[in-house]
């Protein structure tokens, strides 16, 4: 009887995931959408296949609004597609001058402009926060290495003071507060996540080390000068030019975790936890950041406009890959800090305090294995939704994907962008740039 129980069930739980996924196929092959496959651009003839899965990606319903990717292969543009809607309520097309928002993908922004006061001999990855901000040592904080904040090391995921909107212009204000806080762990002994205080902390370094805050060092030093369409925060008067930002449907989330159970394993770690942990915690400071089924706060102007240079990056796909480009081919970093990027410095299997499962990281950003090359290392980061740039050393290639229709998963559990990670790839191996 007990047998019974449990089969019934796992027979009722089957049919609640797959019965909506089923009638939603019924209805697409009675009913077929009228899918607008039309995409724009340049690709070179050697990455054919980006082309091909990128259109593919719309005629098949993976895209429900807009998307652009880009390619930098040797510092040449050999990819630069977009398609679809930046506002489809508004029947705005996505227009090669589209920006969309990167979310955490930002980070890597950040990241490379602390590269750059490395490559200057500004400062140096092992040297301790309190060398150039002398404040932040209190309550533990004294031992704290630059690397450990690039590292998600601090402690400081959140902070228990509210972080205010008001907050945010006044580096005076939110500075102290981060002097005064308490790390949950002993700095440099574990890592966990930093979603969004990381900005802040990369922000005050450099402050602290140039005078400028990180939106204004990165405009004036690098955006500017090589004509990037390319902001941390972005200018209120220009809004009209940003995707309008959609999250996925109840119907979706059911869909692609019947597709990869990665994901559902992914939404658990994340959510299904007491409601004092360190990621509710996240979730509710600051507690205008809201990002759920009904509100997405990027999509308002006012808060897309601030200096958080570890959320509110905003550009285009083409000028987000020629960004990496310009840092791996000599222009903006040299050999020496290169190979700094090289490799993970956390490379080891370990408990991340954050999103649990262990993420190898280093100098701000993600790492992950070459897909060819053994015991090397491709770097980048991904964001909220999908979005994602990626960084390969050792093909001079870098790659960008962004969106406006935001998917359950990033990173390898994002279908869209690992369709047309695998196709640059391929492109590049028969290319024999491998």
């Amino acid at each position: 009887m007990q047998f019974m129980k449990k089969k019934d069930w796992l027979i009722s739980a089957l049919f609640t995931f797959t019965f909506p996924i089923f009638i939603s196929h019924l209805y697409c092959a009675v009913f077929p959408l009228n899918v607008d496959d039309t995409v724009h651009g340049f690709v070179n003839e050697s990455f054919l296949q980006v082309y091909d899965t990128f259109r593919e990606n719309f005629a098949y319903g993976y895209e429900r609004d807009g998307a652009s990717v880009a390619v930098y292969h040797k510092s040449q543009l050999v990819v630069h597609l977009w398609g679809g809607w930046a506002d489809r309520e508004k029947k705005t097309p996505w227009l090669p001058s589209t920006r969309a928002a990167y979310f955490s993908a930002t980070k890597a922004i950040a990241s490379l402009c602390m590269a750059l006061l490395v490559d200057k001999g500004k400062i140096e990855y092992d040297d301790l926060v309190t060398k150039h901000w002398p404040e932040y040592g209190q309550f533990g904080k004294n031992r704290t290495t630059i690397e450990d904040i690039l590292t998600h090391k601090a402690g400081l995921p959140y902070l228990e003071e509210a972080i205010l909107l008001e907050h945010v212009d006044d580096s005076l204000i939110w500075m102290k507060m981060f002097e005064k806080a308490k790390p949950l762990w002993e700095p440099g002994t574990a890592s966990g996540y930093h979603p969004v205080t990381f900005g802040f902390l990369v922000d005050g370094i450099l402050r602290k080390v140039d005078g400028r805050s990180l939106q204004i060092f990165f405009h004036e030093e690098i955006a500017q000068p090589y004509g990037l369409n390319l902001r941390i925060g972005n200018v209120l008067s220009e809004a009209h030019h940003v995707a309008k930002i959609t999250q996925p449907s109840l119907s979706e989330y059911f869909e692609t975790v019947v597709k990869d159970p990665r994901i559902l394993f992914m939404l658990s770690f994340l959510f299904l936890r007491p409601f004092d942990d360190i990621i509710h915690r996240i979730q509710s400071n600051p507690s205008w950041l809201i990002m759920d089924t009904q509100t997405v706060a990027l999509n308002d102007p006012h808060i897309l406009k601030l200096n958080l240079p570890a959320v509110t990056g905003v550009g285009t796909a083409d000028s987000f890959a020629r960004l990496f480009s310009l840092a791996i081919d000599g222009t903006l970093l040299s050999n020496e800090t290169l190979t700094h990027l090289k490799e993970p410095t956390l490379n080891s299997w370990h408990f991340e305090r954050t999103v649990v499962w262990p993420v190898l990281k280093g100098r701000g950003f993600f790492y992950e294995p070459h897909p060819f090359i053994k015991d090397a290392y491709l770097f980048g980061h991904p964001g909220y939704g999908g979005q994602q740039i990626i960084v390969d050393l050792h093909t001079q290639t870098t790659m960008v994907y962004v969106s406006n229709g935001l998917k359950t998963g990033s990173g390898e559990l994002c279908k869209t962008y690992m369709r047309l990670f695998k196709a640059t790839y391929r492109s590049l191996s028969q290319k024999g740039s491998i």
